[in-house]
């Protein structure tokens, strides 16, 4: 049995929450409710849970900055927002999972079955890689992500990663300088992750790191030589937006 808590300024999404969590999900106990930042700390520290459903947008104190007085780290953490695409995006480079408001029976359902892979994984570790998304740091930063694994979870400076390959599902993450991973995640989950950060999704099968592009080779897509001299299938219609990058890094080089 999981010990729970769940921390929202809002009673009614407390209460609404509680129902679900009680109808649908017998493995877990709910044994505090906190209305802000600063009972969620003391509920914390009195009840050590092994998860917390923690709303991020609060008064005075929101969820991420709760988060960063905390004094001991070692529970799974379920994000509750109402959709904020920036802050999700932070929330996936720590591997964390959220529930959209008003939260979804189904989506529950799927994020507390996944809590016994995960539970106290890395959490410090991964609310540090969230914390750094949240403040926008310098570009030249090593960033890192945390992926999701069959033996837990990695965690990953992006500047390792060569390219990523589709294997159904599953991806498989090429290293410069060490054996692939393969991790839970589809490769569109990735793109939407590390498109940003220097990544481009050249084909249905590859997403690539272009810090590591060598050379192009024309075709009807062409394609891409990567700096370990693997070559990969450029997609037809992914071509024009290569080129245009491509020429863009030169540019600035």
């Amino acid at each position: 049995m999981l010990q729970a808590i769940l921390i929202d300024d809002e009673k009614n999404n407390r209460a609404a929450l509680r129902k679900k969590i009680e109808t649908h999900c017998p493995n877990i106990t709910i044994v505090a409710e906190c209305a802000n930042g600063t009972e969620g700390l003391l509920a914390i520290e009195q009840h050590k849970p092994n998860v917390i459903f923690l709303d991020i947008e609060m008064p005075i104190m929101n969820g991420f900055t709760m988060l960063e007085n905390l004094s001991q780290k070692s529970f799974e953490i379920i994000f509750t927002t109402a959709y904020n695409q920036y802050a999700i995006n932070a929330i996936r480079f720590g591997a964390f999972d959220y529930l959209v408001k008003p939260v979804d029976v189904a989506e529950l359902v799927a994020v507390v079955g996944r809590l016994q892979n995960k539970q106290q994984q890395h959490t410090a570790e991964r609310l540090s890689i969230l914390s750094t998304q949240l403040q926008k740091k310098e570009s030249n930063q090593v960033q890192k992500i945390a992926v999701a694994t069959h033996q837990g979870l990695e965690i990953i400076p992006t500047d390792s990663i060569l390219y990523l390959e589709a294997i159904g599902n599953y991806t498989q993450i090429h290293f410069v300088n060490d054996k692939p991973l393969t991790a839970s995640k589809t490769l569109k989950e990735f793109e939407d992750l590390l498109q940003d950060i220097g990544f481009f999704r050249i084909h249905n099968a590859s997403l690539i790191n272009l810090s590591f592009v060598k050379k192009y080779i024309k075709g009807d897509g062409g394609q891409i030589q990567l700096t370990n001299n693997i070559v990969l299938d450029v997609a037809r219609r992914r071509k024009e937006e290569l080129m245009q990058l491509l020429a863009n890094i030169a540019t600035r080089i």
